[in-house]
């Protein structure tokens, strides 16, 4: 049984922890393992196999894992080697910043290059976690104050005197929800070195239109980019941790796949298939897309009676919300609390603001009138 106090948890990031009774209520939410391990049964004997290799699950993984590729070179056009399925974006992010480290490592003191991650910031917490895990740099763009869009100039300046090894282009960004430009993802890969990765980190919904992911690929087959996809957002399936890395060229996928963890369940990788064969390129659900735009009506009207309150203007999952000079992010995240609503406060982002909120405003819009019903009380 939990014991932490609730109130460590939520200093440590947690929101707070589930009770025994919830826990059985989950519980009973999923299937059992000898059903499991009966259809399995059922299946070798049907196919006259008997696994020796491996043993127990792992044999399904993987032959799991192999049909998601599968899938996602029939969606993208792509060469199934070229699809890496990990958990969520997070695995992908982890993966592919190992293999810089070694591309580093290999290349020398000597080399040309001076390495390390370009990236604008604020950016997602795992690049940070990821470049100092790995003892990379980082190098970080800030975005443009007046509208918290990437600064194309000053990170193609930063491309050249830098010299990184790999280049972050997160659209839409988390945490501010907004999205990186067609025309200025053109323009930064067009400029990026033939040897430089450049990642374009999908994982958040956008609900405008944009270029997509295989003709994304097809575009820049002549360099190094790899597309971050997660079916946590867009598909609400983030207590499966289903994600994937989609690349341009098979030489940069054979250099990462030795580094790739057996990060995916039976589960994730069956549903995330379905979904991939029946579907093809991964769409947002409607659902999530139309919450996305209500809950931008809903914080934009709040804004609206609140001059002293400036919200970003997202088209994503998330969203910053600029307080008043007399709010502090710390005491309005606590005030929340006390009605039973989490966010984000800026003290907790890695790059600290006190003025900020981050938002989740992927959920109902029920959820963000309650947040807005909380906020109108502050003032």
């Amino acid at each position: 049984m939990i014991t932490q106090k609730a109130q460590d948890l939520v200093d440590r990031g947690f929101d707070s922890d589930f009770g025994s009774s919830r826990i059985d209520q989950l519980f009973g939410a999923f299937g059992s393992e000898s059903r499991f391990q009966d259809l399995i049964d059922q299946i070798h004997e049907k196919d006259r196999t008997i696994d020796m290799k491996r043993g127990e699950f792992y044999p399904e993984i993987l032959r799991c894992i192999a049909s998601m590729k599968r899938a996602l070179a029939n969606a993208y056009g792509i060469d199934p080697r070229q699809a890496h399925p990990s958990f969520g974006t997070n695995g992908s992010i982890d993966t592919i910043m190992m293999a810089m480290k070694l591309r580093e490592i290999n290349r020398g003191s000597t080399g040309a290059q001076n390495g390390g991650m370009l990236v604008a910031t604020p950016t997602y917490f795992r690049n940070y976690n990821s470049c100092a895990s790995k003892q990379m740099k980082m190098i970080a763009i800030p975005l443009r104050v007046d509208d918290w869009q990437i600064d194309v100039l000053h990170l193609l300046d930063a491309l050249t005197i830098e010299k990184p090894t790999v280049v972050f282009l997160v659209t839409p960004n988390n945490p501010t929800g907004l999205a990186i430009p067609d025309e200025n993802i053109i323009q930064i890969l067009d400029a990026i070195p033939d040897d430089v990765l450049a990642v374009i980190d999908r994982t958040l919904v956008n609900i405008t239109p944009e270029m997509g992911t295989a003709e994304l690929l097809n575009r820049f087959k002549h360099k190094r980019v790899a597309v971050l996809h997660s079916l946590s957002k867009y598909a609400g399936m983030s207590h499966l941790r289903v994600g994937y890395a989609l690349y341009s060229q098979l030489t940069v996928a054979e250099e990462v796949r030795p580094l790739l963890p057996l990060g995916l369940g039976v589960e994730g990788a069956v549903k995330a298939t379905r979904l991939l064969v029946a579907h093809g390129p991964l769409q947002p659900q409607q659902r999530v897309i139309e919450n996305i735009r209500a809950s931008k009506q809903i914080l934009g009207d709040f804004c609206s009676r609140h001059n002293a309150f400036l919200c970003t203007d997202f088209v994503a999952n998330y969203c910053l919300l600029c307080l008043p000079p007399r709010l502090l992010a710390s005491y309005v995240v606590s005030k929340l609390i006390e009605q039973g609503i989490y966010v984000m406060g800026g003290n907790e982002l890695p790059e600290p603001r006190a003025d900020l909120l981050r938002i989740h405003t992927g959920g109902r819009p029920q959820y963000m009138e309650r947040l807005v019903a909380a906020m109108e009380e502050l003032m």
